[in-house]
């Protein structure tokens, strides 16, 4: 049965005192996902079958899942093409649907499982995407394996119910031969303002595609850079045991959060001129501005939290800086104020600019 999202648990808490820090420090990890391909033998892929073939996938999955009894009060389908257009993008800003989910939404799904208000820490199902199943699971911080254990206890869960594509020598069958094989792509979003800034990113994402990893903007595939956020991920899972490409990842993840961590201690010693003019003009824009879009504020408060991490700034809070933006998202904001303004972007950003100041700087009654 399909669920309206404010009804199953999925909308916003009035609660939102979780933004402030217990302790101070850099935080470079902010998210880990772990995603597992899957198609279904007797069917071709998405991207030629059938809408025949693409309804009977979504059902075949649907009752196979809900037919297991443990998954039938935590889970939640969804019919994407009936979901609210704010409902699509809070999902999407979430990183939980992929762009390519909101193309020709006809019989895809999603399967959704978080606890109410919290979808930073999630585990869900798309159907008919690039694949015909994806399992993924998204948590916070540096959590790679835990990540990995949920979508593989949903995966052997499907397989005993559902054939799916699977070749000897090539692994698991996948629309995109760089998932042929496990089938598994480990990510993490990562916030790099210290590399950047200290004009080390490009050699840095060349070492990392060296070792066979990609580098994309915050919402992955062909997104541009902003806020100094960046999707790291695996690039093939063919010739590789799971085992393998896990211990890999976290490898890499303490690389990348040594080298970010050096980077702003650098800077904490140096303290650049530039780098100072950059951190109060982001401060300056913050404290003044009436308006500010999503991509605005990213880079604002990427240099606002720099500037806190090397002792620049005084009059500014700590602050969690992955749950302050995921806070300030245009569908996050739609949902929580209730408000009205979904295709006024004018309101959306005067309110995303009240509630930074309102979060961040000292002075404010509410502690956040």
């Amino acid at each position: 049965m399909d669920n309206d999202l404010k009804n199953s648990g999925f909308c916003i808490s009035n609660n939102d005192r979780n933004i402030s820090l217990s302790a101070t420090g850099s935080q470079v990890v902010l998210t880990s996902r772990a995603r597992i391909a899957r198609n279904i033998s007797g069917f071709r892929f998405s991207s030629i079958n059938t809408k025949e073939e693409k309804r009977d996938i979504l059902q075949s999955v649907k009752d196979s899942f809900f037919k297991d009894l443990r998954y039938r009060q935590n889970y939640f389908f969804y019919n994407i093409s009936r979901l609210k257009k704010y409902q699509r993008r809070y999902l999407i800003e979430k990183h939980i649907l992929s762009p390519e989910m909101l193309v020709r939404m006809s019989f895809k799904g999603l399967i959704l499982k978080c606890k109410p208000s919290m979808l930073e820490n999630s585990i869900s199902i798309l159907i008919n995407e690039e694949d015909h199943v994806r399992i993924q699971s998204v948590f916070l911080g540096l959590d790679i394996y835990r990540a990995y254990k949920e979508v593989v206890k949903i995966e052997k869960m499907l397989e005993k119910k559902i054939n799916f594509s699977y070749d000897r020598d090539f692994g698991y069958l996948t629309c995109c031969p760089t998932n042929l094989g496990t089938g598994l792509r480990l990510s993490i979003i990562a916030h790099l303002p210290g590399i950047v800034v200290t004009g080390k990113i490009e050699d840095f994402a060349k070492n990392l595609s060296k070792t066979g990893y990609n580098i994309r903007g915050f919402f992955g595939e062909n997104s541009d850079v902003v806020g100094n956020l960046f999707q790291i991920s695996n690039q093939v899972s063919l010739g590789k045991s799971e085992e393998n490409i896990i211990e890999e990842m976290n490898a890499v993840c303490q690389n990348i959060v040594d080298e970010e961590i050096k980077a702003v201690e650098d800077l904490k010693e140096s303290k650049p001129l530039s780098v100072e003019d950059s951190v109060l003009r982001s401060y300056g824009m913050l404290k003044y501005a009436k308006m500010l879009t999503y991509g605005e504020a990213l880079e604002l408060l990427s240099m606002i939290k720099l500037g806190l991490d090397i002792k620049m700034l005084k009059d500014v809070k700590q602050f969690n800086f992955y749950k302050l933006i995921s806070y300030i998202g245009e569908s996050n904001i739609i949902l929580k104020y209730d408000s009205k303004t979904d295709d006024d972007n004018d309101e959306v950003d005067m309110m995303r600019a009240s509630i930074i100041r309102m979060k961040i700087l000292k002075g404010n009654d509410i502690n956040v």
